[in-house]
């Protein structure tokens, strides 16, 4: 994680353990249990249902990136059990300010949608059936939360407009090259100075950093796939 952008590694463990005090990393361990006991089957494509979240440690540098940086306004795409919502919101409860706004086209196990619901290339990420997108956020988060259901294809760009600007964007929906590239490059155009472009699964194909690319910024690691840059 950048230093420049006031993270250092050697920083990081002070905000795993806020994190860990919070009680939150039981509470997506438990979710996820109960997912694994739950959920099985294989979507209408035949990939085997997941409760597909981020890892811990990406998790938690998440979460120090949004304490560190205190972003107001927050757009999140791709919700599904809620991991990074959790993560994101405790962020913002824990900094006592900001909003996060999220689009989801959820999922659910055991249920059979009209061809071209989802991008053929979607693996296994699913919402149990009878449950919510972000089912796993403790009710005590929610009150700075607004979820809209849609595609983000339809959704994003007007949501962003009635924001007008934001200070952080993740995307974490559909990850072909066109969405993500959509998605991206319309986020950019509403971030203020100094916000945050960020996106999961960023080695599923070259949109993340095309933007970045595009626009000459420097991009950092939060782990695996997970990437952001400062605008």
């Amino acid at each position: 994680m950048a230093k420049a952008f006031g993270i250092g590694e050697e920083e990081l463990p002070a905000y795993t353990d806020e994190l860990e005090e919070s009680g939150l990393r039981q509470t997506l361990s438990q979710a996820e249990q109960e997912f694994e006991r739950t959920v099985s089957g294989v979507t209408d494509r035949g990939n085997p249902y997941s409760f597909a979240a981020l890892g811990w440690d990406e998790v938690a540098r998440l979460y120090a990136l949004i304490r560190v940086r205190r972003p107001v306004v927050l757009v999140e795409t791709g919700v599904c059990n809620g991991v990074s919502s959790a993560a994101m919101l405790q962020a913002l409860e824990r900094n006592r300010e900001g909003r996060l706004y999220s689009i989801d086209l959820p999922e659910h196990s055991e249920t059979s949608y009209p061809a071209g619901t989802f991008w053929e290339g979607k693996m296994g990420a699913a919402v149990p059936k009878g449950r919510e997108p972000g089912w796993i956020v403790p009710d005590e988060l929610r009150e700075r939360w607004d979820l809209t259901l849609g595609r983000t294809q339809d959704e994003l760009e007007p949501l962003l407009d009635r924001l007008g600007e934001i200070d952080f964007f993740l995307h974490d929906s559909e990850h072909s090259y066109e969405c993500m590239r959509f998605e991206l490059r319309a986020a950019h155009a509403k971030l203020r100075p100094g916000g945050i472009l960020a996106s999961d699964d960023t080695n599923w194909n070259r949109a993340f950093q095309e933007v970045v690319e595009e626009h000459g910024l420097d991009s950092f690691s939060l782990g695996a796939g997970l990437r952001f840059a400062v605008v």
